[in-house]
């Protein structure tokens, strides 16, 4: 079975870049590509091409709906001891309504398996001191690319599509509220 594992760290405006990391499994798996992206369209396009492979699922740092203060999936997040900032906040307002347009538009398209991470507390809760160490922990190769050129994004890109990949292979933590889930990494380091 071949599989897609996408992650994308969002940016609130079309003019930066939003980090675009997917991992590929048939035989092996490999960290297939990493860039940049701008305009939703050139991301829906990326994620679309990507529907030729028997499983595809998306990771997608941002939130997926506003609310009018802290929702409770982030109440529950703060009181794990992550740090995310709540969907109405100035700043993450603009980020929250692209992520929403985002993830109807890709829904529409048949792509379902859409989910709402945060690739710093995925991290964190990988017990990984890094990128390096998280992916070295997981059997996939990584293509070539040199994870020190990568710019934060990209790298976030890539924390969210180790998300994906580990929810198709049960190395996750979910954090459930009544509105809303953020999917995180299991303890994959642990000292």
């Amino acid at each position: 079975m071949r599989r897609a594992y996408v992650g994308i760290d969002l940016a609130a405006s079309p003019a930066r870049c939003t980090g675009y990391a997917v991992i590929t499994c048939g035989d092996f798996c490999e960290l297939n590509l990493t860039r940049c992206y701008y305009g939703d369209d050139e991301i829906i396009t990326a994620i679309y091409d990507l529907k030729r492979y028997d499983l595809l699922i998306v990771s997608v740092d941002a939130p997926f709906n506003l609310s009018t203060g802290m929702r409770d999936v982030d109440r529950k997040m703060v009181s794990l001891g992550f740090r995310v900032f709540p969907p109405n906040f100035k700043h993450m307002r603009s980020l929250t309504l692209r992520a929403m347009r985002l993830v109807e538009r890709l829904r529409s398209l048949g792509i379902t398996d859409v989910y709402e991470t945060h690739p710093r507390s995925a991290l964190l809760s990988s017990k990984c001191g890094g990128v390096r160490e998280l992916l070295g922990r997981l059997p996939m190769m990584l293509g070539g690319y040199d994870l020190n050129a990568l710019s934060e994004d990209v790298r976030d890109a890539l924390v969210a599509s180790v998300v994906s990949y580990c929810i198709d292979s049960n190395c996750y933590l979910k954090v459930e509220g009544v509105d809303g889930v953020i999917w995180l990494l299991d303890s994959i380091c642990r000292v």
